[in-house]
């Protein structure tokens, strides 16, 4: 309104006279008597203070339409203004003096309408602001959104002008759009700094702002769904791929493509950060580097972890990015001591889960796991999964809840571990959790295939997983679960083929870590299984030379206790006793309930019934805790509890004859069939003919996989 306000008198008249307005009569109703006029304000009833809401606010509205011109737009103006009206602003708003504002607003309060500068009744101002046109209410809010700038309002504040604006084409209004979004992110209001960001986005020319901001904005939707369907992921692909990323932007969009197993968009990124030498030396990007090789092994590159080097820096003051990429560096080393524990605690204490210290507070808890460290490890993971979840992050809880899976499963606890696996898997569509499915998946098979649940077991193996996976470390719990599958259910020579693959990728990624992956245990069951007793005792003895102490780790008990079952009586008593021992001294119940109830069948053998019954009650007590159906009714000696026996030529269908095993070597150094013949003195035919069953074996197609899987021999 560019002309000055004036409070023109008019003749009164009362709202509800002749009871034509239904709202006005409906209100007269509520209030036991009619609206008696105002004397000098004659467009204006007198309102109460409490009756009928809904009908105030339609009785207001209707009045300030009907009244003059003057005292619609100074409410307008007010309702527009909100918490920061007062009778300057509204003044500047309007365009008008402020005297004559201040009468008007003397008048709405006299009416009853307004206190003060502010509706009495709050939904009245909301209603009247939804019936004001389009363009009209814009306007008044590009003008607001520039009065509280000039004025120094809040960003935030600023910021909601815009967005109801639509924008503006002053220049700074990107910036306050951006800076009010960070103060949203910090409160975890989330919708709010979409909003803000997004009109940043449309109204921001630069293409490197523009990468920034959709980096941003993936951000946000990945802490909600971590989706590569949506507009901003694109964005910021196409920013990537045109070369308009900015370096925030980049660091952020390999966070994103990484989750989705993008390792060939990963690596276009990376070459162009690794070249830029002001983040090069920064904590956070050096951390942020090695943490991308220890996912996925074949992108290390420059970010390979120099172990001796960084592992001693976990023991200083240092910045939270270097603790991690010393933790990193011990975990990879198969070296977490007393000092990995003491770094892990050390982050997961000082800092608070946001976007920037996601990946620092996984690798200290992954730390502590690896230290087997596990009620230490629950306790932090269960804390970040609330704050996650206080925090409206499902993907953050999808990423707590499987660590809290893994923990579960490492200690026996297999109802906990379905439970947590099934919250990780529930957060968000299982086609948007990326690479991270792995983890909650194959410790929900785990457990379902130890209780006895296969067909639940198998249906979850059929999900859909990310091809990238099997470029990630995550795939070698997803290969363990299956292998554990097939042998529960007999099929050894797929296990078999499962747990030599984990072996062959750990040792070709240089991960064949202890803390990690037993998978050589996991190989002496098979062998076991199909009675094959020196090459799995030869597999776990391997493992335990690996250790070098037994009581290093509790895998260390569990290839005592596989060892125990290829000696006699005598000698499987003894090493079950230090089995015993390094599984109490743990924390997973299930283990110690397997080695019991061995304990208890040795002790069976040796004619010992007494003792031998006493074992196996305290093995089915905790089987029967830990959840573990299978190995309850094993112990009660019920016959369907046993696995399938494998087929009588079970050696044969997974495992390679000492012919077939020197055929298969040499084919795997490259010899052609013409040279394995001469050197081993048979026909073309019987090697071609060996091959062929190496080939169905093994499960492979062609001598370079053959070289792979026979890189696990032990």
């Amino acid at each position: 309104m560019a002309h000055r306000i004036t409070i023109k008198q008019r003749r009164s008249r009362t709202v509800v006279s002749g009871a034509t307005d239904p709202a006005s009569t409906c209100l007269a109703g509520a209030m036991g008597r009619e609206l008696a006029p105002t004397g000098t304000s004659a467009a204006l009833q007198r309102i109460p203070a409490r009756p009928d809401v809904s009908d105030i606010d339609v009785a207001i509205v209707l009045r300030l339409r009907r009244g003059s011109v003057e005292h619609l737009r100074v409410a307008e103006a007010v309702t527009v203004l909100g918490e920061s009206s007062a009778v300057k602003m509204i003044a500047e708003l309007l365009q008008a003096d402020s005297n004559a504002v201040r009468r008007v607003l003397a008048h709405l309060a006299g009416a009853g309408i307004l206190d003060g500068c502010r509706f009495r009744n709050r939904e009245a101002g909301a209603l009247l602001l939804r019936g004001m046109r389009v363009d009209q209410r814009r306007r008044l809010h590009r003008r607001a959104a520039e009065l509280l700038y000039d004025h120094g309002a809040p960003v935030s504040e600023v910021a909601e002008h815009l967005v109801r604006a639509g924008g503006s084409r002053c220049s700074w209004a990107s910036v306050v759009l951006r800076a009010a979004a960070e103060t949203a992110l910090v409160l975890d209001q989330l919708s709010r700094a979409l909003d803000f960001l997004e009109l940043s986005y449309r109204t921001t020319t630069d293409s490197r702002d523009r990468a920034e901001i959709a980096s941003t904005l993936a951000a946000i939707e990945w802490r909600v769904n971590p989706s590569t369907t949506t507009r901003n992921f694109a964005r910021l692909h196409a920013a990537l791929r045109g070369g308009a990323a900015s370096v925030p932007a980049l660091r952020e969009a390999v966070r994103y493509l990484l989750w989705y197993g993008r390792v060939d968009d990963v690596r276009t990124a990376l070459i162009v950060l690794d070249r830029n030498s002001s983040i090069a030396v920064t904590d956070e990007y050096a951390f942020q580097r090695v943490w991308i090789g220890y996912i996925y092994p074949e992108l290390a590159g420059d970010g390979k972890i120099d172990a001796a080097a960084e592992s001693e820096q976990i023991g200083g003051e240092v910045s939270a990015y270097r603790l991690a990429k010393g933790l990193l560096a011990a975990m990879s080393a198969d070296g977490a001591g007393e000092s990995t524990v003491t770094a892990a605690h050390r982050i997961l204490s000082r800092h608070r889960l946001d976007a920037s210290t996601v990946e620092i507070l996984t690798t200290a808890l992954e730390g502590l796991i690896h230290a087997d460290k596990l009620d230490a490890a629950a306790a932090w993971c269960s804390a970040l999964l609330a704050e996650a979840s206080a925090r409206s992050s499902p993907t953050w809880q999808a990423i707590f809840a499987g660590l809290n899976a893994e923990i579960a499963l490492r200690q026996g606890r297999l109802d906990d571990v379905s439970q947590h696996a099934v919250l990780a898997l529930n957060q968000v569509p299982a086609e948007n959790l990326g690479i991270v499915i792995a983890r909650p998946l194959a410790c929900h098979v785990r457990a379902l295939t130890a209780s006895g649940r296969f067909d639940e077991a198998r249906a979850q193996l059929a999900r859909d997983v990310p091809l990238g996976l099997f470029d990630s470390r995550q795939v070698l719990l997803y290969l363990n679960a299956r292998g554990h599958l097939a042998l529960a259910t007999g099929h050894v020579a797929d296990a078999l083929v499962d747990f030599q693959l984990c072996g062959a990728l750990m040792r070709h990624w240089n991960l064949d870590l202890s803390g990690l992956l037993a998978w050589r245990n996991d190989v002496a069951q098979v062998y076991l299984a199909v009675g094959d007793l020196p090459r799995a005792r030869a597999y776990a003895q391997r493992h335990l030379d690996l250790l070098g102490d037994p009581e290093r780790h509790g895998s260390g008990g569990e290839s005592l206790r596989l060892i125990a079952a290829t000696a006699d009586p005598a000698d499987r008593v003894v090493l079950l006793h230090r089995a015993e021992a390094i599984a109490r001294r743990g924390e997973d119940r299930l283990e110690l309930a397997r080695v019991l109830g061995d304990l208890g069948r040795a002790y069976g053998l040796l004619g010992q019934e007494s003792r031998s019954r006493s074992l196996r009650r305290s093995a089915m007590r905790l089987a029967r805790y830990c959840g573990a159906e299978v190995l309850y009714r094993q112990l009660t000696g019920d016959p369907a509890a046993e696995p399938p026996s494998p087929p009588a030529d079970a050696a044969a269908a997974g495992l390679l004859t000492a012919a077939e095993q020197r055929v298969a070597e040499l084919a795997a150094r490259g010899l052609r069939n013409r040279d394995i013949a001469g050197e081993l003195a048979i026909t073309t035919s019987t090697v071609e003919q060996h091959l062929t069953r190496v080939y169905r074996k093994l499960k492979v197609r062609r001598r370079g996989e053959l070289r792979f899987i026979l890189s696990t021999r032990c």
